[in-house]
């Protein structure tokens, strides 16, 4: 528990360092973390002798990433940068990424004699559209107006529904939620979860988003993310648990002491930071 306290502590502050740097940064760490995520992802499915295209995995990741990173390229002072995003990141450039990615698959599968199947492509697939896609949202609200303060949105999202749903779970937790998946699980801890996202999400929205010289926001906009987010946060726990169950692994890997590999760290955020990104888009903007 003290090497889990000490490493998570590190890392909430090696995170907070990087987050108050340029969005190209944040952009940086999640293809980073979508590397290392793609890794984990592939060791972890080889223990049921799946084999994913780990670089055809990778040039998504990079792609994708660089897709969300362009939005925020296009529309500053980098205009060389801008116009060559928006020629080779346009719709048409990524549907021929697409199509050449899903001919040259079938290829591995007609011609190779290494084994590659139909199940190792379609995971090979699932690990592209679970990882840098859903992760790549993070670095699509750190890319926005106010993505200095979108960014903390998805971090919230996470940290608070975890943090408070282990104290909660661990305080007054009795009744199992998903025991086939997570066993130590509560419906008690989840729930305060919920409630504390919600709370911390309405604390950040009012002393910090709604502080002086910005544009105010109705508070009950981070009431009903923190919900959301409360929701999904858990939910992105449980599908992570539920990969690792089947695979029959405790841990994604031991990158992070006391915590596992990169993708124990970041399976909530893959499913909160769409969540916000899309919220944001949709009622903020």
């Amino acid at each position: 528990m003290k090497t889990r306290i000490i490493s998570g502590v590190i890392g909430m502050g090696v995170l907070a360092a990087l987050l108050l740097l340029p969005a190209y940064i944040t952009a940086i760490t999640v293809l980073a973390a979508s590397i290392l995520g793609l890794y984990e992802f592939s060791k972890a499915l080889e223990k049921k002798d799946v084999r994913i295209d780990l670089p055809v995995s990778i040039a998504a990741a990079v792609i994708i990433v660089a897709k969300a990173w362009s939005v925020a390229v296009t529309g500053n002072t980098v205009p060389v940068l801008g116009h060559f995003f928006g020629i080779n990141l346009g719709g048409n450039y990524l549907n021929a990424f697409l199509y050449i990615t899903i001919v040259y698959l079938f290829c591995r599968i007609i011609f190779g004699k290494d084994g590659f199947c139909i199940r190792d492509m379609a995971y090979t697939f699932l690990g592209i559209v679970y990882i840098p896609f859903l992760l790549s949202f993070a670095v699509a609200a750190r890319s926005l107006e106010r993505g200095f303060h979108y960014i903390w949105l998805v971090v919230i999202g996470a940290v608070a529904t975890d943090t408070f749903a282990y104290f909660t779970g661990v305080t007054i937790g009795k009744t199992k939620i998903v025991p086939h998946i997570s066993p130590k699980k509560t419906v008690e801890g989840s729930v305060g979860g919920v409630i504390g996202c919600m709370l911390a999400m309405m604390m950040y929205g009012m002393f910090v988003m709604n502080g002086n010289g910005y544009e105010h926001v109705q508070v009950y906009h981070f009431a009903v993310l923190g919900l959301l987010c409360g929701f999904v946060s858990q939910l992105g726990d449980w599908a992570a648990s539920s990969i690792k169950r089947t695979m029959g692994i405790k841990d994604f890997g031991n990158l992070i002491p006391g915590h596992g590999g990169i993708m124990d760290r970041i399976d909530s955020i893959l499913f909160v930071a769409p969540m916000v990104y899309i919220y944001i888009s949709l009622f903020l903007l």
